[in-house]
């Protein structure tokens, strides 16, 4: 089973993901995605972020060759999308990268650890960040074909968190985000919104919203983190959980908390 982390950078995505994959907390069945790959000799070394992504494009590659046929629209689609939305030829390229990266470690995680969970939050979904970080006239028709098209996880866990916390925490990194490098915090706000925006869509798009767990994240307290990772551990052990969001998951001006507001 895969569970991706869908949502803004710093609403706790990451965070949660290695909570779940401790020892114990999913009865021993978590692996975190990269480590398909890393976790292996002479490879669990590597922690710079590049260096795992070029391991993963590498090993993943065979995996995305022997699923090209069955992905060929979502990846014509991906190729389409990034002619529109990113910004200039080098985000394009480097955004198919990322994205035949995506593919290829889903399609590794379909064929080797059928038996486990695996975690993501460097997913295939996450990829619909293409649609945030550009200047260009959202369309929505463009929203659904992606989410109709992108090779889907088990569960979608879409981690939200207050506007005024990921601007707060995307403003104080000591290492800024490169799409937050060099911008002002009104800037850096409006990207966030429209970041929030777009996975607000695509959490409702008929093909993915049975799939989708969606969390409050409101204070990012290492307690509260905590809890809500209990919360979740729990949703994702329950054999009713396909089926129950889609009446949880309304207007898009009030989706769904699911009751799992980290309790004081």
């Amino acid at each position: 089973m895969i569970v991706e982390f869908i949502g803004c950078d710093g609403a706790g995505k990451t965070t949660l993901s290695r909570m779940l994959g401790e020892p114990g907390v999913l009865e021993g069945r978590a692996v975190a995605m990269a480590d398909l790959l890393l976790d292996r000799t002479g490879l669990r070394g590597i922690t710079h972020p590049t260096a795992m992504n070029v391991v993963q494009e590498l090993g993943g590659l065979p995996f995305l060759l022997h699923g090209y046929r069955r992905r060929r629209a979502y990846l014509a689609f991906a190729r389409r999308m990034q002619a529109r939305y990113a910004p200039s030829t080098y985000d394009r390229l480097n955004g198919m990268r990322g994205i035949a990266r995506r593919v290829g470690m889903y399609e590794l995680a379909r064929s080797r650890a059928a038996d486990r969970i695996v975690l993501s939050d460097e997913g295939t979904v996450l990829s619909a960040y293409l649609f945030a970080l550009t200047d260009v006239q959202l369309d929505r028709s463009d929203v659904e074909r992606f989410a109709e098209l992108v090779p889907s996880p088990d569960r979608i866990v879409y981690v939200r968190a207050p506007i005024a916390s990921l601007v707060r925490r995307a403003t104080t990194r000591p290492h800024r985000r490169r799409q937050h490098a060099g911008r002002s915090r009104s800037e850096v706000e409006r990207t966030i919104r429209r970041t929030v925006d777009v996975f607000d869509l695509v959490a409702e798009t008929s093909p993915l919203r049975d799939r989708v767990l969606v969390v409050e994240n409101d204070d990012g307290h290492h307690e509260s983190l905590h809890r809500l990772g209990g919360d979740i551990a729990s949703e994702l052990r329950s054999s009713a959980f396909v089926g129950t969001v889609e009446a949880h998951l309304a207007a898009r001006s009030a989706p769904d908390r699911l009751a799992m507001e980290p309790r004081g």
